[in-house]
C-alpha cells in the first residue's frame, strides 16, 4: 500500500515539477536517447520567461505608463486622460490571464490568456513592451487557430478616457471617422479637459494595409477599435499596434499630423517584434515580404468602392448599384503610349467620364494593367438580372465593374514586370525587357537593371527618392538619375518613359515570393530573402550586400585596442541606443566573432568601406546598425579539430566525451553550421544529444 501511494506522490511530483518548469521558463532536458522523437527534430530555441513585475514604469520622453495584469493601460495621476487603455475582447469577452508572465531581461511582458467559452479552439498571447527611448508603447496581440477548422474572430481594443474626450483626429488629417482610409494608420485623442496636456496617439496599422479597424465611440468617454480576423487550420497571425503620448498639438494639417505620428509607426517599430513574429503581422503591408503586393493595391479595382461577386456591376453614384451581364463587341484606348484595342474578356472595370466630370476614362485589366485615355467602345450594353437593357455611353458613364473570375490578377506568361506611373496607369513590361537605371545613394552610385530587382516604390514621407529591393535581398534607398528610360511594353511596344513619371516596379519575381511565404513553401528571414553573403543593416531601413573593404577593424575597448578582421566578425551590433548615448556621441559597437569572444568598444575608423555591385563605398558609422557575416569562413585545420571533437563525443570515456562537449562550445558560432549538419546526418545517439546540447547554448 504505501508502496503504490510513494509511485503516486512521485507521478503527481513529477508532473507538478515539470509544470513549473514550463510556466517558470526553467529548462527541462529530454535525451535524444529516451525521446526518439527529439532525435529526428532541430532542437528549438525556448523563450524563457519569468514572473512579471507589473507596475508604473516611465520613458526617456517623461511620460509614465500603469501596464497592469492583462495588458490594459491603468491610469496614472490626475493629469493622464486614459483611465483604462487597449482593453483586449475576443468576441466580446475579455482577456484574462492567470499569471503575467515576462521576458528573462525584463524588456516585455508575455501574458497567456486563461480558457474561455469565446476563446475555445483560440490560444492568444499579449505581448507588450515599452520603447523607452522613442516613448512608445509597442502591443502584439498574437493568435492561434488550433482547431482544424477555419476561424474568424472579432477582436477589440477599448479605452475608456477620464472624462469626455474632445475629439480624435487620424494621421491624414480626419476627424472623427468611422472607418480609416488608403491613407490612415491611426488616431490622436485630445483630451476634453484643460487641466491635461498630453494627447494620446495609437497607431492601429500601416497605410497600405488590407485590414484595417472600425473605430465606435460612446458617448466620447470610451474609445473602440475593432478588427475581423480570418484564421485558417494552425495558423498563427500576429495583430501589431502601438500607443505614445505627445504634447497637445497646435495645428492640425496633414504635414505636422504625419509628424506627430511618425515615431508609432508600424514601420519605424517593427526592429521592436521578435523575429519569429515579424512575418506574421497581418494589419503591415510595406515590409520586404509583401512590398511588391502591396504596391498593386490601392490603385486597382479595389478602390472603386463597388463590392464585386460574380455579376457584373454598373456603378451610379455612391448609392445606385445594377447587377447583370455587360456586353461590348469593340474596345478600343488612346494613351499617351498610342493606341491599343482591348479583348472586353480582359477587361476587370471601365471608368467613364461620368457626364463631364472627369477629363477622360480609365480602363482596369484583370491582370492588373491600368490605362488612361479616350475610350472609344462598339456594341457597349448592360443587360441587368432581371431582362431589361440599356446601350451604355463611355463619356456618361460613372463606374462599370466586371464580376470577379479565378485567375483574377494573374499576369500573362508574357509578362515580366508591371510599372506604374504617377499619372496612374499600370503597364506590362514583356519577359526579358531591358530597362536600366542608374541611381545614387548616400554612400556611392548605384546602377542596376530590371532584371536585378524585386520592386522599386517612393518612399511616401519624401518628395524624391525610391526604395529599390534587389533579388538577393539588398534593399536601398536611391535618387534616380537620367531623363528617359526606353522599355518594351506588352501592349505598346518599345516606349520612352520620362524617368520622373515612374511611380513604382514591381517584378514578377516580388508577386511569386509572396505567394511562396503565404503557402509556407519557402523560408524567408524577417528581412526578406535569406542572405548568405555579408550584409550591413544602414540607416532608413537599408539592406547592403558588399564586401568591407577595410583590411582590419581597430576596437578601441575600456583598456587597448583589439584588431579583428572583417571575416572573423559573426556581427558587429551598434548599441548606442541601447546603452542610453545620445546621437551626437561616437557610436559603440559590440562584436560577436565567430571564433568565440565578444568585443565592445569605439571603432578608430570613420566609415566602413564597402565594395557594392562593382562600386565602392563609404558608409559613415553613425549609420551603421549592424554588419553581419552569415557564414563563417573555416579553413581545414579548423575542419579538422571540429571532425576530431565530433567523434570524441561518442567515446566510451565519459571525461573524453565532456572534455569535447566543452571544446566544441568554446569553438562558439564559428561550429555552428557543422554541428547542424552532424546534427541531421550522425547515427549516434550519444554525439547527436550533446551536439543538441551546445546548439541550444549556442541559441542563447
Amino acid at each position: 500500500m504505501r508502496l503504490a501511494q510513494y509511485h503516486c506522490f512521485s507521478f503527481f511530483s513529477l508532473a507538478l515539477l515539470f509544470c513549473l518548469a514550463l510556466c517558470f521558463g526553467c529548462p527541462v532536458e529530454t535525451t535524444a536517447q529516451n525521446n526518439p522523437a527529439v532525435m529526428s527534430q532541430k532542437p528549438v530555441k525556448v523563450e524563457r520567461l519569468v514572473p512579471a513585475a507589473m507596475g508604473i514604469r516611465t520613458d526617456k520622453q517623461g511620460n509614465s505608463w500603469n501596464v497592469e495584469q492583462n495588458g490594459n493601460l491603468g491610469r496614472v495621476g490626475n493629469n493622464m486622460m486614459v483611465n483604462s487603455g487597449l482593453s483586449l475582447y475576443i468576441n466580446n469577452q475579455q482577456f484574462y490571464t492567470y499569471q503575467p508572465m515576462m521576458t528573462a531581461d525584463g524588456s516585455e511582458y508575455v501574458l497567456h490568456n486563461r480558457r474561455s467559452s469565446a476563446m475555445m479552439g483560440l490560444q492568444v498571447v499579449r505581448r507588450i513592451r515599452l520603447l523607452e527611448k522613442q516613448g512608445v508603447m509597442r502591443y502584439l496581440e498574437v493568435l492561434t487557430n488550433t482547431t482544424s477548422n477555419p476561424l474568424t474572430v472579432n477582436l477589440s481594443l477599448r479605452t475608456n478616457f477620464s472624462g469626455n474626450y474632445k475629439n480624435f483626429i487620424s494621421n491624414d488629417g480626419r476627424s472623427n471617422s468611422v472607418m480609416m482610409g488608403a491613407r490612415e494608420s491611426g488616431v490622436l485623442v485630445m483630451p476634453g479637459s484643460n487641466q491635461i496636456n498630453r494627447a494620446f496617439i495609437f497607431s492601429l496599422c500601416s497605410e497600405k494595409s488590407a485590414l484595417k479597424p472600425s473605430i465606435s465611440s460612446q458617448n466620447k468617454y470610451a474609445l473602440n477599435f475593432q478588427y475581423n480576423v480570418s484564421m485558417a487550420p494552425g495558423q498563427t497571425v500576429v495583430l501589431a499596434h502601438a500607443v505614445t503620448q505627445v504634447p497637445l498639438p497646435t495645428s492640425f494639417e496633414r504635414k505636422t499630423m504625419r509628424r506627430l505620428f511618425r515615431p508609432v509607426t508600424l514601420a519605424r517599430l517593427q526592429s521592436s517584434i521578435p523575429r519569429g513574429l515579424r512575418n506574421l503581422v497581418i494589419n503591415y503591408m510595406g515590409n520586404t515580404l509583401s512590398g511588391g503586393v502591396a504596391l498593386m493595391e490601392g490603385s486597382d479595382v479595389g478602390g472603386l468602392g463597388v463590392d464585386r461577386s460574380s455579376r457584373d456591376t454598373l456603378a451610379m453614384g455612391e448609392k445606385t448599384r445594377l447587377l447583370g451581364k455587360a456586353i461590348c463587341s469593340r474596345l478600343t484606348i488612346n494613351t499617351v503610349y498610342g493606341q491599343a484595342e482591348i479583348p472586353f474578356e480582359k477587361v476587370a472595370a471601365l471608368v467613364g467620364g461620368n457626364r463631364g466630370r472627369r477629363d477622360g476614362a480609365r480602363v482596369f485589366l484583370r491582370d492588373g494593367q491600368v490605362f488612361s485615355g479616350a475610350v472609344e467602345v462598339k456594341g457597349l450594353r448592360f443587360v441587368m438580372a432581371g431582362g431589361g437593357s440599356m446601350n451604355l455611353d463611355v463619356s456618361k458613364l460613372d463606374r462599370l465593374v466586371m464580376g470577379e473570375i479565378a485567375d483574377e490578377g494573374k499576369w500573362d506568361r508574357s509578362v515580366g514586370a508591371m510599372l506604374e506611373t504617377y499619372g496612374g496607369d499600370r503597364l506590362a513590361a514583356v519577359d526579358g525587357a531591358v530597362l536600366n537605371f542608374l541611381g545614387m545613394t548616400s554612400w556611392g552610385p548605384l546602377a542596376f537593371n530590371l532584371e536585378d530587382i524585386a520592386w522599386m516604390a517612393p518612399q511616401e514621407e519624401e518628395a524624391v527618392g525610391h526604395y529599390v529591393e534587389f533579388k538577393n535581398g539588398a534593399r536601398n534607398f536611391v535618387y534616380l538619375m537620367g531623363d528617359r528610360v526606353t522599355l518594351d511594353l506588352a501592349f505598346f511596344g518599345q516606349q520612352k518613359i520620362k524617368l520622373h513619371e515612374i511611380r513604382a516596379v514591381v517584378t514578377r519575381v516580388s508577386i511569386e515570393r509572396s505567394e511562396a511565404v503565404k503557402s509556407g513553401k519557402v523560408a524567408i528571414s524577417e528581412d526578406g530573402p535569406v542572405i548568405l553573403e555579408p550584409y550591413l543593416k544602414a540607416a532608413g531601413n537599408q539592406l547592403i550586400i558588399g564586401k568591407v573593404t577595410n583590411g582590419l577593424l581597430r576596437v578601441l575597448t575600456h583598456t587597448e585596442t583589439v584588431e579583428v578582421r572583417p571575416d572573423e566578425v559573426r556581427l558587429m551590433k551598434n548599441v548606442s541606443e541601447d546603452l542610453g548615448s545620445d546621437e551626437g556621441e561616437n557610436s559603440m559597437f559590440r562584436f560577436e566573432l565567430w571564433g568565440g569572444g565578444v568585443i565592445t568598444g569605439y571603432l578608430a575608423e570613420n566609415f566602413l568601406s564597402l565594395r557594392v555591385r562593382g562600386k565602392d563605398w563609404r558608409v559613415p558609422l553613425r549609420d551603421v546598425r549592424e554588419l553581419v557575416t552569415p557564414v563563417p569562413q573555416l579553413g581545414e585545420t579548423v575542419r579538422k579539430d571540429l571532425s576530431r571533437l565530433i567523434r570524441q563525443m561518442g567515446a566510451a570515456e565519459w571525461q573524453m566525451r565532456e572534455k569535447a562537449s566543452e571544446e566544441l562550445l568554446e569553438f562558439g558560432y564559428l561550429a555552428k553550421s557543422i554541428l547542424e549538419q552532424e546534427y541531421q546526418t550522425n547515427r549516434d545517439p550519444e554525439v547527436r544529444r550533446r551536439i543538441g546540447q551546445v546548439l541550444a547554448k549556442l541559441g542563447q
